[in-house]
């Protein structure tokens, strides 16, 4: 495998951010004034057609081994393809990148087999006070189809044992560890172990976190579930490029459409799915200037 050349930068008076081209991965996003929101592990490959641990990976048009199972590569080929760069443009206060992706792109005849038909995906990508990611798939076959889709989200936090999580108080959710699916969200979410959990929430969501001493805000659009997972020690040790610390700082919180709440398009039909992070900062917030 060849190096993946380095992530475009982006820039503007209110943020700064970087996108791979090789998945639209955005690996990158610090607003002014604050610490950074996105967690990049240190050891992940930089290959081509190798996955890219942490940032936001675009999991289409499956997610893990898809709704039926048995599906490969994990979490859709659409994270390690190249997409195309259709404009870019910047102003004071925003960057903004389009990423188009279309079946054409799609060259494994395995791929192919698992995923027969025609589509069009475009992905807007906003730097500024917020981090603004819309994902848009059209079906340009002749055919319906049903497709899963996950915006997989690694946000930094200072320790993943001290934050909360709040907004899915009431929630139906599946939990993956426990292999069960009747679970509800009673109170906040606090992380307490290996967490791997598909809510059936479109709420918006809120990450506390008292160690860097702020608040993300997530929200989303036309999104039916909303992940939670971190993979906790045991199995991180288990994962090289996360390892045996490097799970204490990130949680993924993701908007998705996925399981029961998969996306089905017909024909000309389009579907977008809009997930947007904020920084709500306290004074103990390190990237936080003085004054």
């Amino acid at each position: 495998m060849s190096r993946l050349p380095d992530p475009r930068p982006f820039s503007c008076a209110d943020a700064t951010g970087a996108v791979l081209d090789q998945g639209a991965q955005v690996t990158d996003w610090i607003p002014t004034g604050h610490a950074p929101v996105l967690w990049l592990s240190p050891s992940t490959a930089l290959e081509t057609g190798a996955p890219v641990r942490g940032g936001v990976p675009i999991c289409f048009p499956w997610f893990a081994d898809g709704a039926q199972g048995g599906r490969a590569p994990k979490h859709g080929f659409a994270r390690t393809l190249p997409w195309h760069v259709e404009s870019r443009e910047s102003s004071d206060h925003e960057a903004v990148v389009v990423y188009r992706l279309t079946d054409a792109d799609v060259t494994d005849p395995a791929h192919r087999e698992q995923f027969p038909y025609r589509f069009e995906a475009y992905y807007v990508v906003r730097f500024g006070t917020e981090l603004s990611l819309e994902l848009s798939i059209t079906n340009t076959d002749d055919r319906p189809f049903d497709v899963e889709e996950a915006l997989h989200a690694y946000l930094v936090v200072g320790d993943v044992r001290k934050i909360r999580v709040e907004g899915l108080e009431g929630a139906e959710y599946r939990d993956k560890v426990l292999g069960r699916d009747d679970c509800v969200q009673e109170g906040e979410l606090r992380l307490e172990g290996e967490t791997d959990r598909v809510y059936r929430s479109g709420a918006d969501v809120s990450v506390v976190d008292p160690v860097l001493g702020r608040v993300l805000r997530i929200r989303k659009r036309d999104s039916r579930s909303t992940v939670v997972w971190n993979p906790w020690a045991e199995q991180a040790a288990a994962m090289a490029d996360v390892g045996a610390d490097g799970w204490t700082g990130f949680v993924c919180v993701e908007g998705a459409n996925i399981h029961a709440e998969s996306v089905h398009l017909e024909p000309d039909e389009t579907h977008t799915m809009g997930y947007r992070v904020s920084v709500e900062a306290t004074e103990q917030d390190p990237g936080r200037p003085a004054g």
